[in-house]
């Protein structure tokens, strides 16, 4: 074996010398490659010419100090060699790689090396490489590489770099007969599980939003997996042999040279960007490389998510082939091999079961993988069954797909076997994952192909919306299965089929031109047609798609209370089974967006919508006074006040004194109030107003256990100070409490019931007692004029717990509207959460002499949605376009002020002596 061979102009002598010098060097190099990046090398270049100048420098320090050695030293080089292992050894040096070398000696080496590793890795150090090194004889090299994998697997790929060339060789044909040959099946075992745990640690899902090009899965390493396994079982020590000799399917290889250098180019424009080793994909970096690789932003599509769908296309099919490759080099059990002798009976003529998989029998291979009835077959039998498919099988009938014309499974039989798949028994997700997969559901669905790896660019969605679409409907059938109301109705629901179709279609509109919603419609007419439903089935897909946000945005972003919003969202979905339908929609979409996204609270919103809309729908509802009954209210009340803790002395009188006293309470709260607050509420607040003093205020605190979260609900007058709930929203969001629900209230006798629902982001379960006695006590004096709000919200500054994504993405936006509700004018505030945000806003409001009554916070994409329900200081809705346009560019504008400075307001714009107590404020 000879010397690796240097590129042009670059002499291993004129790098062996000072530190300094190689230094300048090396730079000048990185930022030549780094131009060359940015004119479009290929990261195959930049690898290959950052590896070649590695060696160059390895190489030249190595002869220079073999030239500075005696007579005798320079006899002792003779039994030892320099040699690059791990992705050195690959030569798959990104610009600030670690460099892995080791020096190995036999014999009379033995003295010589340990002066040579030292004037060789110091220098290393010296001019500013990360280094991993190692001096062993030979017989160490196998013993280490006999107990350690990792040591194994680095060996492996040794490269010779300098020295004895007979040394290296030696120890070449000594590691393979002894180590590479030997326990090759426990070697790809143990290689996998090691995968399996870096899949733990970097990521579950190809889909990270911000991956590890390198770790994550459908990264760099699992192309290593591949490599390392086919060198240990075909001794094939590149992609190009294993294509070569017939055992990586030559597509499957120019995939993954696509797919590779892809990677390589990210890499190598991440580390020169750092000056140092980077291998995670963040969010800047996206949007920056995204420019570099020339994508340009389009009017449904950005380009930061036309770069990251190109990179989740290439890491997936380097997760599905390395998987494939790994499948098929396995070998099974005595117990699966033994059982393969027996006769195999076959399933509907075609199919039979292999070990625990199913499979296509050979003899009806290409029978099936031409007809596509036969091939929606294969995959209703793996469902009903629920077994998985033979790797081998998939891998046939992906590469066949892409021969295979769509309008082929535009038939009745194909139509009538994907609505049982979606119907079930069986597992109906992780069949449709399947298809999948094999690429056989964008033969049927046809939309799915655009979304294959499309990314959303924002950290509400988790996942593709294709993964995202799948995982979907795996929800609903985890929702329809867990004990609760979502069972209940998912056991209700006739025609599963179009349940599961919405969920897997719902979102195949985004990265068109226009809304999403609008697109998924003529996508789901397009799909009606195709799949051949009837009228009514057709009707129903088509809602379904086009409103899935409805449900969402009604129950987030308004009160059910409200009459006239009931009665607009009961008119549109128009009968039970459709209300039942959107409702499993909404929850197992809301599920899917990422882990935790269907919280207890946005269940019980839905729950709420769902269980005041059936009625309306059902007709069974009249449509005369729905007040309730004040006396059997009344009598309820008495009873919880008078029993336990809430006894008559407590409360001052006897029985038939409190309940004329509860009733004449109960007369002077609004039916949102009366409806929407439990017995056991209500009584703890009349205690409280059975002994509210005027001047007085009082925050009574109680967490729900079932909804995790905490309600703070203040009873006080309106006089105590301007500001009312601006002021408390400022204390709540220097705790740190994210405010989910607010409902404002204000009595004709000038009492204040104030209600804030919170999530306390400190605590996993319940705060303790004293945590909610101290947010008490800090609104009580911020009320009383004790406290400044200002003072408290710098006291509490926090450092924001998730990282910023790029700004300018989603601008703040603010809308008025006016037409949904009679009684108040709607303001939706979508912004960037910051803390404070809602206290800025509630500040705003109060300075242009809004009444807030009722205010929610929800979520679209990356924004926080501040939804306020207001009136003007009469009490009446905003009146005219005019006042509405003042009110949406003061608002926008003092939103858009805090965000970039990220410090609140330090004085009002306005006079507060010019309002009037009584706003509710």
């Amino acid at each position: 074996m000879n010397e690796c061979k240097l590129p042009e102009r670059i002499l291993p002598g004129h790098l062996g010398g000072d530190p300094e010098s190689v230094q300048l060097v090396l730079q000048a190099r990185r930022d030549g490659l780094h131009q060359r990046l940015q004119q479009g090398a290929s990261g195959s270049e930049v690898v290959t010419g950052f590896t070649d100048l590695v060696d160059a420098v390895l190489i030249g320090r190595y002869r220079n100090v073999v030239r500075q050695q005696g007579a005798e030293a320079t006899l002792g080089m003779q039994y030892c060699c320099l040699v690059a292992v791990g992705g050195y050894g690959r030569r798959e040096l990104a610009p600030y790689s670690d460099i892995d070398v080791m020096l190995v000696f036999h014999g009379r080496g033995e003295k010589v090396v340990t002066a040579l590793s030292t004037q060789i890795f110091h220098h290393l150090w010296d001019v500013g490489f990360q280094v991993g090194h190692s001096v062993r004889s030979l017989s160490d090299c196998l013993a280490v590489a006999e107990q350690d994998l990792a040591a194994r697997t680095a060996l492996m790929e040794s490269r010779f770099l300098a020295g004895s060339v007979q040394v290296f060789q030696d120890f070449q044909r000594r590691f393979t007969k002894r180590i590479l040959g030997r326990h090759v099946q426990r070697f790809i075992k143990d290689k996998v599980e090691e995968r399996q745990r870096e899949y733990t640690k970097f990521g579950e899902t190809i889909y990270l939003l911000e991956p590890n090009i390198k770790k994550t899965k459908g990264g760099l390493r699992d192309l290593h997996l591949l490599q390392w396994v086919g060198m240990a079982k075909y001794r094939a020590t590149t992609l190009r042999e294993l294509a070569n000799r017939g055992l990586l399917a030559h597509q499957d290889y120019l995939a993954l040279l696509e797919a590779r250098d892809y990677l390589w180019r990210i890499r190598a424009f991440l580390h020169l960007q750092a000056g140092r080793a980077q291998d995670i994909l963040s969010f800047e970096e996206q949007v920056r490389l995204a420019r570099e690789f020339g994508f340009r932003d389009h009017s449904h599509l950005l380009a930061v998510e036309q770069f990251m769908q190109r990179y989740y296309q290439h890491t997936t099919g380097i997760y599905e082939r390395c998987m494939r490759f790994i499948d098929r080099v396995q070998e099974p059990s005595w117990w699966v091999r033994w059982k393969s002798w027996w006769p195999v009976a076959r399933i509907e003529g075609c199919f039979y079961v292999s070990g625990s998989r199913l499979t296509i029998h050979p003899e009806k291979l290409v029978y099936v993988l031409e007809n596509p009835e036969w091939l929606l077959r294969f995959f209703r039998e793996a469902q009903l069954r629920d077994l998985m498919i033979d790797g081998g099988t998939l891998e046939e009938i992906h590469r066949h797909m892409e021969s295979m014309p769509d309008h082929a499974f535009c038939t009745e039989p194909v139509s009538r076997l994907f609505r049982q798949i979606l119907s079930g028994p069986g597992p109906i997700g992780s069949t449709l994952e399947l298809m999948h997969h094999a690429r056989v559901l964008e033969k049927v669905v046809p939309a799915f192909a655009r979304v294959r790896g499309l990314m959303q660019f924002n950290q509400y969605h988790k996942y593709t919306v294709d993964e995202h679409s799948l995982l979907a409907v795996k929800e609903m059938e985890r929702l329809g299965r867990e004990p609760g109301i979502f069972r209940t109705v998912y056991e209700e629901i006739r025609h599963k089929d179009l349940l599961h179709l919405a969920l897997l279609l719902h979102d195949l509109g985004k990265g068109l031109p226009g809304d999403h919603s609008e697109m998924g419609l003529q996508i789901a007419r397009e799909m009606a047609a195709r799949l051949q439903l009837d009228q009514h089935e057709a009707r129903t897909l088509e809602f379904l798609v086009h409103h899935h946000l409805l449900m969402a945005n009604t129950a987030f972003r308004r009160d059910p209370s409200d009459e006239k919003i009931l009665l607009t969202f009961a008119r549109a979905v128009g009968t039970p089974e459709m209300l039942k339908k959107l409702f499993l929609l909404t929850a197992a979409d809301l599920a899917a967006v990422g882990p935790g996204s269907l919280t207890k609270w946005k269940e019980a919103l839905l729950v709420e919508l769902y269980s005041h809309t059936l009625p309306e729908v059902s007709g069974g509802r009249e449509a005369t006074d729905i007040r309730p009954d004040l006396t059997q209210m009344a009598a309820d009340l008495c009873t919880v006040l008078l029993n336990g803790q809430h006894g008559e002395g407590d409360l001052g009188c006897d029985t038939a004194g409190i309940k004329e006293w509860v009733t004449a309470q109960l007369e002077k709260f609004p039916l949102r109030y009366l409806s929407g607050t439990s017995r056991e509420r209500m009584a703890a607040h009349f205690k409280i107003l059975r002994r509210l003093e005027p001047g007085g205020c009082v925050v009574e605190s109680w967490y729900h256990p079932q909804l995790h979260v905490c309600e703070y609900t203040l009873i006080t007058y309106d006089d105590i100070i301007p500001g009312i709930f601006m002021n408390v929203a400022g204390v709540l969001a220097a705790k740190g409490l994210q405010v989910l629900d607010a409902q404002i209230l204000t009595r004709d006798d000038g009492i204040v019931v104030d209600t804030f629902v919170v999530e306390d982001r400190d605590f996993d379960g319940a705060p303790p007692p004293e945590r909610l006695q101290s947010v008490g006590r800090t609104i009580v004096r911020v009320l009383q004029g004790e406290e400044s709000v200002l003072r408290i919200m710098e006291r509490h500054r926090r450092l924001p717990f998730t990282k910023p994504r790029p700004l300018g993405l989603h601008p703040t936006e603010v809308q008025i509207d006016n037409e949904t509700s009679d009684q108040y004018t709607i303001i939706d505030v979508f912004a960037d959460d910051c803390q404070g945000l809602l206290y800025v806003i509630a500040r705003t409001l109060f300075e242009l002499h809004l009444a807030v009554h009722a205010a929610r916070i929800s979520t679209r994409l990356d924004q926080v949605v501040d939804v306020f329900y207001v009136t003007d200081a009469r009490g009446a809705k905003i009146d005219g376009a005019e006042a509405c346009e003042v009110i949406r560019n003061t608002v926008q504008t003092k939103v858009d002020q805090f965000l970039q400075t990220g410090r609140c307001p330090t004085s009002f714009s306005s006079v507060v002596s010019d309002l009037p107590g009584s706003s509710g404020c």
